[in-house]
């Protein structure tokens, strides 16, 4: 019996690698790095006396890898991935009241944490230089942190001190959009270029305590990276 159950499960597993060569023609693992752009948010309190306030980031990072797949046995020139990716900007704005008498800085960070499954369309034209196009959907953890500060009380005086504080995170979906392009460098060895449109979880509050500020922090982002991909069978 126990025999008949290590033929079994040998057979199986045989049955499963078999079917996974015959949807994926070819593995590859890839490694990437650029620059991240976070989109502006804006906002408001619901004190009694209303604060307002706009965050402009700065320009940041995004760091990943990538298992993938070519699937040519369903469509030449398609590929399928397993991607994990981290983003983070530093975070700069303004706060004030709806008088204008009472205001000051913002300063913090943003960061998220994503595994995305993504698909892409390799046009090959004959060429050494592969354009693409695809999508990917998945989970992200997005994480911010960081102070209002209190740079003025009214026109005639300044006065400066910690007005409020946040460290706030959330996890949900994402999804992304992407093009760009490889050029084989060696056989086997891939360099390339480029752009991701990211959407991760948002905050619609992002301050905790009396002071709440309850607009939305956006988790809009746009990178550009360069990649290095290796095939490895």
């Amino acid at each position: 019996m126990h025999t008949k159950r290590v033929l079994l499960a040998t057979s199986a597993l045989a049955l499963l690698a078999g079917a996974g060569e015959a949807q994926a023609d070819g593995l590859y693992i890839s490694v990437f790095g650029g620059a991240n752009w976070q989109g502006d948010s804006s906002g408001f309190t619901a004190d009694t006396t209303t604060e307002s306030f706009h965050i402009n980031p700065d320009t940041g990072f995004v760091l990943g890898g990538v298992v993938g797949a070519k699937l040519t046995n369903w469509a030449e020139g398609l590929r399928g991935e397993l991607e994990v990716s981290y983003r983070r900007n530093d975070l700069h704005g303004v706060w004030t009241t709806s008088t204008g008498e009472t205001g000051g800085l913002i300063d913090g960070n943003a960061s998220t944490f994503a595994v995305m499954a993504n698909v892409w369309y390799d046009f090959d034209f004959g060429w050494k230089i592969k354009p693409y196009v695809g999508a990917g959907a998945g989970w992200g953890r997005a994480k911010a942190d960081g102070q209002a500060i209190t740079t003025f009380t009214d026109t005639t005086s300044t006065a400066t001190g910690v007005f409020n504080t946040f460290d706030v995170s959330d996890s949900g979906f994402a999804w992304q959009l992407g093009l760009g392009f490889n050029y084989e460098a060696a056989p086997g060895v891939d360099v390339g270029l480029g752009y991701r449109y990211f959407q991760g979880p948002e905050f619609s509050s992002f301050f905790d305590g009396k002071n709440g500020f309850y607009g939305r922090l956006e988790n809009q982002n746009h990178s550009v990276m360069v990649n290095l991909t290796v095939d490895i069978n």
